[in-house]
């Protein structure tokens, strides 16, 4: 369908609902400049994320004339791209009426939600029910409303962001005597901006607290650290690294439920920029054991594990106590018995002995990809899988 607009022009309205299993790819750039001992410099390049949607569409009979015109004359051109993950009901809409019983000229007023939602000023929205579907050019955003251009009445309907795109590549499709489908990449013009998030902040850097979800009964992580080796294929095999420490790396794994989580998980995305900025999170493993005993406050009693002769370097921790996470910095620290290591934690714990459930490494990590996928499984569900790297400790 051919619709002008005034802001963006004539553009094609995707009118064909999206099945299940759509994607959302958002993308920055990060140009990463590594030193000899493995510390790090990054650059962001992009000030606005780069947005992908990917989506399949089946029509039946009838609509299948339409579908193949409306994408064989419309595949170079503009187009208007609802985005169906953000549905929300509003019911009926209709000019809002003065004093004098005129509704008010060139303008409709639509209560809704929309601080979790993607519009925007001069942007687009589509109305739509089970009968008509209008797009409507977006006045003005307020915190429970949007301001419409033209007076519009449409019952029982709901309403959707929507976003200037353009087709990346070709279109696929599956045909059949009785049925059409295509998928089709978008690539977004309008790109959009969400909100950062800032956390709570712990040496200067973000701190995270978010679980890391198990994809089966566990967890697969790398440790890494560059290797030099010298092999002349006779005699001794000699080999060092120029790292400082060794780097852990693993995926984080999140499934999220509705649109309040989703609009968050935006939120933790445009914060990070990618690879760009780093955040402070747990391994969540028993990392340390404590023996001490009684109230703790700055000084701790835990197991040796060979803390001191060989991850001395790691000097900040997590404690999680009577359910709560809280993160500190090792001191101070000194071998007192041939099992017993005694540490000096800041800030102190204060806390009793038996609360502590468990005591993690706390390290530095980024994302390990400037591109991170969406996967939209229907009922409000989406998965998300990104890669997270630790490089400081």
């Amino acid at each position: 369908m051919k619709i002008s607009t005034q802001n963006f022009g004539e553009v094609v309205l995707l009118t064909s609902p999206a099945l299940v299993g759509a994607t959302e790819s958002i993308g920055f750039k990060t140009d990463v400049f590594e030193s000899k001992n493995g510390t790090e410099v990054r650059t962001p390049l992009k000030d606005k994320a780069r947005q992908t949607l990917g989506f399949s569409s089946v029509v039946l009979r009838n609509e299948i004339a339409q579908h193949f015109n409306t994408q064989w004359g419309g595949i170079r051109k503009n187009w208007a791209v609802p985005l169906f993950q953000e549905a929300q009901f509003v019911g009926d809409v209709a000019p809002e009426i003065v004093a004098d019983g005129e509704p008010v000229p060139e303008q409709t007023v639509i209560a809704c939600r929309t601080d979790i939602y993607s519009f925007y000023e001069g942007g687009l929205a589509l109305l739509k029910n089970k009968t008509e579907q209008i797009l409507v050019e977006i006045l003005s955003v307020s915190s429970d409303h949007i301001v419409i251009k033209n007076t519009v009445s449409i019952k029982l309907a709901k309403l959707y962001p929507v976003r200037l795109c353009f087709i990346n590549g070709d279109i696929s499709r599956q045909i059949s005597g009785v049925h059409a489908q295509a998928s089709i990449t978008f690539i977004v013009i309008d790109e959009p901006e969400v909100l950062e998030s800032e956390p709570n902040q712990f040496l200067g850097n973000d701190l995270c607290w978010f679980c890391l979800t198990y994809s089966g009964d566990g967890m697969d992580a790398t440790l890494s650290q560059q290797q030099n080796m010298i092999n002349n294929e006779v005699g001794v095999i000699f080999q060092n690294s120029d790292w400082d420490f060794a780097r852990y790396s693993k995926q984080y794994r999140a499934i999220i439920k509705g649109q309040d989580e989703l609009y968050a998980y935006r939120q933790f995305l445009f914060r990070r920029k990618g690879k760009y900025r780093p955040f402070w999170l747990p391994t969540y493993e028993s990392n340390m054991r404590c023996k001490s005993t009684g109230f703790v406050s700055a000084v701790m009693l835990i197991e040796s594990d060979q803390y001191k002769q060989l991850a001395d370097q790691r000097k900040h921790i997590a404690i999680k106590s009577n359910g709560a996470w809280t993160a500190h910095t090792i001191t101070a620290s000194a071998l007192v018995s041939g099992s017993t290591v005694q540490v000096t934690v800041s800030p102190a714990l204060n806390k009793n002995a038996s609360s502590i459930e468990r005591i993690s490494y706390l390290g530095l990590h980024r994302l390990d990809a400037d591109s991170i996928d969406l996967h939209y499984q229907g009922a409000g569900n989406v998965e998300v899988t990104v890669p997270i790297l630790e490089i400081g400790v």
